[in-house]
């Protein structure tokens, strides 16, 4: 397939109407040969998945331009300055409905995970079946040069223009090392500029709502999504860059990113505005996410959740001027299982690109008897519910928090010791095993999970029927309040069925 690259265009930000920004150069779609594959394509997954087999297809571009690069201004109101502008080259992924005319409109655009040194599509697991079954569009952006090594190493030839150029001196760079240098890490290179993915994002979204998309249309609305520290992102861009991320269409102003959900977003901080930014100081007021009218939804395990870390959540609204909530989900963690076989690259892959760090993981696996809690299913439902508050207006329900003890951020736990309260899914609200702390994976088995003896188990439920029994309803209850979504509801009932007392 020969390459295309897009014109250039203009687009006003409505915001600052005297600043007009260049939408990225598009180049590709890049082929596909037997020789040269996308790194972690939906075929090239842990679990790989045949798009075109569900009417879908993936493409992978390249995109370039300049960014600038921006500073906050301590104890202001989430302005930023700018500090100079770097050139870029990156990646973009786009997975799509074949047939265009069945496009809902509506893209996704994920920041990819790159705390693995690689991209790790943890939102297109969670997501990737609504998807499919909405007809909408699912963009990955390529978003830290942390994961420029192991691409170019995978595959120089796809990949060795991948860049996101620092504009300071070398020796006028007030943190980092250079390649070779003690204490060297591709997460502060001063090569690069991590700095240099606020407007890059921008750039992609706005593009997206233009007639220069590649998708051959413009989308109807855009919603940015993270996860971990890609999530963390999002709460920087939120508070610093959404609010001036507009754009003139058919004469009206509206925002490029419609709205927004993180999930296991650490804390109300964010991620640095770049690589060398002197932190905020603990008692600035920009240290808490503000309000704005575009939804923000938050959906966080035990292990992530804000208090965990010692900071408050931000509350729950749904006025015309702040639109969030948030679902902490008791039991769970930070890793689940399905999200590695979705969102995890083939391990031939990652060898190629040596990433695998000298050891291969093994997908953890848990007997009946120990069920994971399984986040991506709430995910999905949250997503469907951000769809409607945006473009119906129909508000989401709201999640009880996980219990804190009074006046600390410690965890209350029941006498089983698993958290109480939060949002609690079937294998929680009926349990058969005490889930204790929130963790960042489980380990194979599960040994984690303690399950309840026979004499306790006997007491709850009577018999396995019975433990079925109330395990449904505690899952009907859940569908019926939008916190899981039917097409979940007897995969669920399935896991319950197979336990043996």
């Amino acid at each position: 397939m020969p390459l295309r690259t897009s014109l250039t265009s203009l687009f006003l930000l409505a915001a600052l109407p005297a600043q007009a920004f260049d939408l990225p150069k598009v180049e590709g779609p890049i082929p596909v040969t037997e020789t040269s594959h996308i790194f972690n394509g939906a075929a090239w997954q842990v679990e790989p998945i045949d798009l075109a087999a569900l009417g879908f297809q993936e493409d992978e571009y390249l995109i370039s331009g300049t960014s600038q690069v921006h500073n906050w201004m301590p104890n202001g109101n989430y302005e930023t300055t700018v500090t100079g502008e770097g050139a870029y080259v990156t990646r973009m992924t786009i997975r799509r409905p074949s047939d265009m005319s069945k496009f809902s409109g509506r893209v996704v655009v994920e920041i990819i995970n790159p705390s693995a040194m690689y991209d790790w599509t943890a939102m297109w697991s969670a997501l990737w079946g609504r998807v499919v079954a909405n007809g909408d569009v699912y963009v990955g952006i390529t978003s830290k040069p942390a994961v420029f090594p192991g691409l170019i190493k995978f595959d120089a030839d796809r990949y060795g223009r991948l860049k996101f150029q620092n504009p300071i001196p070398v020796d006028q760079q007030a943190c980092g090392q250079l390649p070779g240098e003690e204490g060297y890490s591709p997460n502060l290179s001063k090569l690069e500029e991590n700095g240099l993915a606020w407007d890059i994002f921008t750039q992609v979204g706005a593009m997206l709502k233009s007639d220069d998309s590649p998708l051959g249309v413009q989308a109807k609305t855009v919603y940015l999504t993270g996860e971990s520290q890609s999530g963390n992102y999002i709460v920087t861009y939120y508070k610093y860059f959404q609010p001036k991320a507009r754009l003139d269409r058919g004469g009206k102003s509206e925002p490029i990113f419609d709205g927004f959900l993180l999930e296991a977003a650490t804390s109300p901080e964010g991620s640095p505005i770049q690589q060398c930014a002197t932190p905020l100081a603990a008692d600035d007021p920009q240290q808490v996410i503000p309000g704005r009218p575009e939804p923000l939804m938050l959906i966080n395990s035990q292990w992530d959740f804000f208090p965990y870390r010692q900071r408050a959540p931000k509350p729950d609204s749904a006025t015309a001027t702040d639109r969030s909530r948030t679902w902490e989900l008791a039991g769970s963690n930070h890793g689940w299982l399905w999200q590695y076989l979705y969102g995890d690259a083939d391990h031939k892959d990652l060898a190629k690109g040596d990433l695998l760090g000298g050891s291969e993981w093994t997908a953890w696996r848990c007997p009946p008897e120990r069920p994971e809690v399984p986040l991506y299913m709430a995910e999905k439902a949250m997503y469907q519910h951000l769809i409607a508050w945006t473009e119906q207006g129909i508000a989401p329900p709201q999640a009880e928090p996980i219990a804190l003890k009074p006046g600390s951020f410690d965890i209350d736990y029941d006498a089983n010791g698993t958290a109480k309260g939060g949002l609690r899914l079937p294998m929680v609200a009926v349990p058969i095993n005490a889930y204790g702390e929130g963790r960042a994976t489980l380990s194979d088995g599960c040994p984690e999970l303690v399950p309840f003896d026979a004499a306790t188990l006997g007491k709850l439920y009577g018999s396995p029927d019975g433990y079925v029994k109330a395990f449904t309803a505690a899952t009907d209850d859940l569908v019926q309040k939008g916190f899981l979504l039917e097409e979940d509801k007897a995969k669920l009932i399935a896991g319950a069925q197979a336990v043996k007392f």
